[in-house]
């Protein structure tokens, strides 16, 4: 009997066994796609293997081949495997996020579209003209460029300042792998990022690239994706998920920006991290893997510590007489004062006379934080999440509270619903209340705002990026999109309204992620012939991690934040697996995750704690060896969508035991069917 193993895209940690028959043989390849039976239901999963034997017990058959060659190679399907072992992820999920959408049956002739290449008008217009490399940019494409021609696994970073000319190293490099033979993927953090810096980057190139996101038409995917399987698309630019695109000779990836975690998947599972898939990629196919960032996240300096990657610098900004822009630090109002200090306000003011441009960072989008009753304290909060309502601005059409977590809304209450009271106050800054406030101060200025709800529609990212670029608005405000690698010449301050939002983050990662989005705002200023400034507004000036981006030393904070890290037993220096029970009945999904603790510590190895006390917090991190968990408790996010969470932490000394497949499975078989179990393996989101 010929036996065919399928992965089915359930969320179990196996592939199951199928009697292949006769008149399915010859069609039965490794990779293609095919239809089997699996319980009541009829499912399409992704052939593994087929060998010749006698199972212990009746199998059931295999019902229908969808494809008539392989859609994932063999390197493809190993891919899957070992993400499926590193993230603890079922084996099908993993394969179903290598399939894209389109994917119906390529038995069918594929679209003729061709792959989305230079626009028409950028064809067209003359290369750039020659440009003179910098030593820094000279030394480090000559270190690269040997890596690349090797012809084997090496990876490196690039740390460069704001406006080192990152970007004209990764050119060099991928016209040199293009024009060898070989494919390049090179990776951006946003989509929002992907078009304004496409028609740059491909003139620059000088070679066919071609874009990969979510926003792209199906069509357009589908030929890309055949293309590069083919070997006929010899560039890729996207983001996140590009880094599971189909290669055929992948000799280069480069990935921008890598200390953004946008580059971690959240949503669904497998929740991988795209650094993580570029290195593995790069090593099992020998290519050369470039991670560049002026803020590396600590992972990958860690990584250049230990010699896994060589760290390469460029330490001056191209062109730019003014040298970095000037950081200071400054007292963000008190009260009834407003948003913005008369400080800031003033240097607004001043670069509206001077008709230079402004960038001010907000890391909240809407008008208010959350609505409270100054009487009583309560506050607005949504019935499905418990999660404070966020305030945006009335519109005629609209209720003006959100939910930013399930997209509820509802109109402002009159009163409050605590004690009935007529007191509400709107609290927290967002971005709409910051251009409420530009328009009552400097009424004479042109304002644009870039956050989630302003570039929800297809190119609309694109469309503001080109209105500020030309000069079409004075003042752009916006959330975190605004401080990512957009090059705008005219801007000459940056000013940030509160950093003290990102610091107050229940999240080991707080300062980190403070001073990356600091460094990479100020790194927005300054970029051409005219010196840059940033304000940047807190009542905590003493910080740290604020006293580090003023000074713009990002690798000497780096160093001391590993360090800190290393004594705590967090990332870098270990492992962190987050586990997230949810149910619609608070106890039992309480109750499931004492028992979840109890199970997991029993197999790791770790004490276990007396029923009814609390968990003490390590002294140390755990040694290679050894395993902590902490936990159960309430998620920070406690109840999201109606259903209420509980959550687990486990610490893994990096080099010992790892949270494997087997320790997932005997938890998901433990938990009634009325509980989901995610797994998040190294999360960036502990909320």
């Amino acid at each position: 009997m010929w036996i065919a193993e399928i992965a089915q895209p359930v969320p179990l940690h196996r592939a199951f066994d199928y009697e292949v028959p006769p008149a399915l043989l010859e069609r039965a390849l490794v990779g293609a796609r095919v239809r089997a039976p699996f319980g009541s239901r009829h499912l399409i999963g992704v052939l593994l293997s087929v060998r010749e034997g006698e199972p212990k017990r009746a199998l059931k058959s295999m019902e229908s081949v969808l494809d008539p060659a392989p859609v994932l190679s063999l390197e493809m399907l190993d891919l899957a495997r070992w993400i499926s072992k590193r993230y603890a992820a079922p084996i099908g999920e993993c394969l179903k996020a290598l399939l894209p959408a389109f994917i119906k049956t390529l038995a069918a002739a594929a679209p003729a579209v061709a792959a989305r290449a230079l626009p028409e008008q950028s064809r067209e217009r003359s290369l750039p003209a020659p440009f003179q490399l910098t030593a820094g940019q000279a030394e480090a494409v000559e270190a690269l460029r040997e890596r690349l021609g090797r012809g084997s696994f090496s990876a490196a970073l690039l740390y460069g300042v704001p406006a080192s000319g990152k970007t004209e190293v990764y050119a060099r490099l991928m016209r040199e792998a293009v024009e060898g033979g070989g494919q390049v993927l090179y990776l951006l953090p946003e989509i929002s990022l992907t078009r304004p810096f496409f028609e740059e980057f491909s003139a620059r190139a000088d070679c066919s690239v071609t874009l990969w996101h979510s926003r792209l038409r199906l069509t357009e995917r589908r030929a890309t994706w055949e293309g590069l399987r083919a070997g006929t698309v010899q560039a890729v630019v996207g983001a996140r998920s590009a880094c599971l695109l189909p290669f055929r000779n992948l000799r280069l990836i480069v990935m921008d920006e890598e200390q953004d975690e946008s580059y971690k998947q959240e949503g669904q599972p497998p929740f991988y991290h795209a650094r993580e898939i570029v290195l593995e990629r790069a090593r099992r196919v020998g290519a050369l893997a470039v991670l560049g960032s002026a803020t590396p996240s600590l992972e990958a300096v860690a990584a250049a510590q230990a010699g896994a990657v060589e760290l390469l610098r460029l330490s001056e900004r191209v062109i730019h007489p003014h040298g970095p822009p000037r950081v200071d630090i400054i007292d963000k109002p008190r009260g009834r004062e407003g948003c913005l200090s008369e400080e800031l306000a003033e240097r607004i003011r001043d670069r509206l006379a001077r008709r230079e441009q402004v960038i001010l960072l907000v890391n909240r989008r809407g008008y208010s934080n959350f609505v409270i009753c100054r009487k009583c304290g309560w506050v607005a909060r949504c019935p499905s999440c418990q999660m404070a309502f966020i305030h945006h601005e009335a519109v005629p059409t609209e209720p003006t509270l959100r939910c930013h977590h399930c997209g509820r809304k509802k109109a402002v209450p009159p009163a409050c619903g605590g004690c009935g009271a007529p007191s509400l106050s709107f609290a927290g800054v967002g971005t709409q209340k910051i251009v409420a406030e530009l328009k009552s101060k400097s009424p004479e200025a042109r304002v644009l705002r870039m956050d989630r709800d302003t570039v929800g529609r297809k190119d609309e990212d694109f469309r503001l990026y080109e209105r500020f670029k030309s000069g079409q608005a004075d003042i752009l405000v916006g959330t975190k999109l605004v401080a990512k690698g957009f090059h705008f010449p005219d801007v000459t301050l940056v000013g940030v309204v509160d950093a003290d939002t990102m610091l107050d983050m229940p999240d080991f990662r707080a300062a980190e992620r403070t001073v990356q989005l600091l460094l990479q705002a100020a790194g927005r200023s300054g970029r051409a012939d005219k010196p840059g400034e940033v304000l940047i507004q807190t009542s905590r000036p003493d910080h740290y991690a604020l006293q580090a981006a003023a000074r713009g030393d990002y690798l000497r904070y780096a160093r001391r934040e590993i360090s800190l890290r290393r004594e705590l037993g967090y990332p870098p220096a270990a492992e962190l697996v987050r586990l997230v029970l949810s149910g619609f009945s608070q106890a039992q999904v309480a109750q499931a995750a004492d028992a979840a603790a109890s199970l997991l510590r029993r197999r790791l190895g770790c004490d276990e704690r007396p029923e009814g006390t609390a968990q003490p917090i390590p002294a140390g991190p755990p040694n290679a060896s050894e395993a902590d968990i902490l936990g159960p408790a309430p998620a920070v996010h406690s109840k999201l969508r109606g259903r209420h969470r509980y959550q687990l932490l486990v610490k893994l000394g990096r080099g010992g035991r790892r949270f494997d497949a087997e320790s997932a499975q005997a938890l998901r078989a433990s938990l009634p069917s009325s509980i989901r179990l995610q797994i998040d393996v190294d999360p960036y989101d502990l909320f």
